[in-house]
């Protein structure tokens, strides 16, 4: 029996890996951007927001990120606020997780979300990410939670992010982040 729900858990897994409901609201209070640098999230957050989307984009900047990533982060977080065509001005605020890991980014942009009064969030990562970015958003927000991948997605395999990401799924519904 148990080899059997072991057997339909890493199954159900895999498939929300491999192929994630994604989301495109409308309109929401702000957009999250959890860390990851081997793609287009930070340009797409921006390009949602100057779109109408939100007029505020939350981004992780872990204490780990080094090199040329955190220079890009640093440039990209140093850009605000970006002016969108019709006038609004999107603020663009980054935030050090206490933990770095997606259950830590979870926690700290919810907080600042609480803080703010905010009533839902679009958060931004890559194609294999999203399931999991989406259970643990949902554990500590109590607002509305969409979860998106970029357009050019990240190059990793398949198998790659079936490997990594079905067991991050796997621990979230272990351990909740909040």
């Amino acid at each position: 029996m148990f080899a059997l729900l072991a057997l339909m858990a890493g199954l159900s897994a895999g498939s929300a890996v491999l192929h994630p409901r994604v989301d495109s609201p409308e309109r929401v209070d702000a957009i999250v951007v959890v860390a990851g640098g081997r793609d287009d999230r930070y340009v797409y957050a921006r390009h949602l927001a100057v779109e109408g989307v939100a007029d505020s984009i939350l981004v992780s900047q872990p204490p780990s990120t080094s090199g040329r990533y955190a220079a890009a982060i640093d440039s990209y977080c140093s850009s605000a606020p970006v002016v969108a065509r019709d006038g609004r001005r999107v603020e663009i605020e980054c935030f050090a997780p206490d933990v770095d890991t997606t259950e830590g980014e979870a926690t700290a942009a919810t907080k600042i979300a609480r803080e703010r009064g905010w009533e839902s969030l679009l958060v931004v990562t890559y194609w294999g990410h999203v399931s999991r970015v989406r259970i643990y958003f949902e554990q500590c927000f109590d607002g509305a939670v969409y979860v998106t991948d970029t357009p050019r997605p990240l190059s990793k395999s398949r198998k790659d992010a079936l490997l990594h990401e079905t067991g991050g799924y796997l621990k979230a519904f272990l351990k909740p982040a909040c």
